[in-house]
């Protein structure tokens, strides 16, 4: 199982270098599958999105747009928590199978409405995406999923989108993991399995940012929104 999480784990962290947010979308079902507990995923999703994000971070920096990217993870902290709680007292079954048919549905609607130009920002959208996606990070692993999609209404470019996810990443994964150890929900054996995956981890997940950033702009919003969509249907059906 060890061998098998690894080289899942690496193909997440592709997919995540890829598009900027993919690896709970992946990694989560599939380790699920492969007899993982969701404590030990959520806690080896979050180490290996904050290993990952540090190094893009700091690639992209002078593509942040620090305002944006402090409100996210601002709006990620409180959801972090609820969804720490959460994780060790509530039937997570049907909280998987929610949030799935909401990132399903949610990407349906935001690729339908690709055609048609932006409405205005409502003001405050960055702090409830960041929210959502606390609580989806925390329960789930879907951490990057609504921030994800909400900068992809607005039509960033994709080294700001890297950039600000990057940020909102690297913050949420160590406010999260925190919180996990105060909730006692924290996985010793993923601490394990995630030192062990790491070096692969780091590689694949640099192969797929190189691959990422050359893509054409519409190939790029396609490929995050059908990896959205894929990862609610993923998260309902494994439930």
């Amino acid at each position: 199982m060890l061998v098998l999480g690894g080289a899942l784990a690496a193909m997440a962290a592709f997919l995540a270098g890829a598009s900027g947010f993919g690896l709970g979308l992946v990694a989560t079902p599939l380790l699920l599958l492969s007899g993982f507990s969701l404590r030990f995923v959520v806690t080896v999703n979050l180490l290996i999105s904050l290993a990952t994000r540090v190094s893009v971070m700091w690639r992209t920096r002078k593509w942040i747009t620090w305002r944006r990217a402090a409100a996210l993870v601002g709006g990620a902290i409180p959801g972090l928590w609820v969804g720490s709680v959460a994780l060790g007292a509530v039937d997570l079954r049907d909280v998987r199978v929610a949030a799935g048919v909401v990132v399903a549905v949610a990407a349906l609607g935001l690729a339908w409405r690709d055609r048609h130009p932006p409405k205005p920002r409502l003001r405050g959208m960055n702090l409830v995406a960041g929210f959502f996606g606390g609580v989806l990070g925390t329960t789930t692993s879907l951490t990057g999923v609504p921030p994800a999609l909400l900068l992809a209404r607005r039509r960033l470019a994709q080294r700001a989108f890297f950039a600000d996810l990057a940020v909102y990443f690297v913050a949420s994964s160590t406010v999260g993991l925190v919180f996990l150890g105060a909730n006692g929900q924290f996985s010793g054996s993923a601490l394990r399995a995630f030192l062990w995956w790491l070096p692969a981890v780091l590689v694949a997940n640099a192969a797929g940012m190189f691959v990422g950033v050359r893509l054409p702009e519409n190939t790029f919003r396609r490929t995050t929104l059908a990896l959205a969509f894929a990862a609610g249907i993923a998260t309902a059906a494994t439930a």
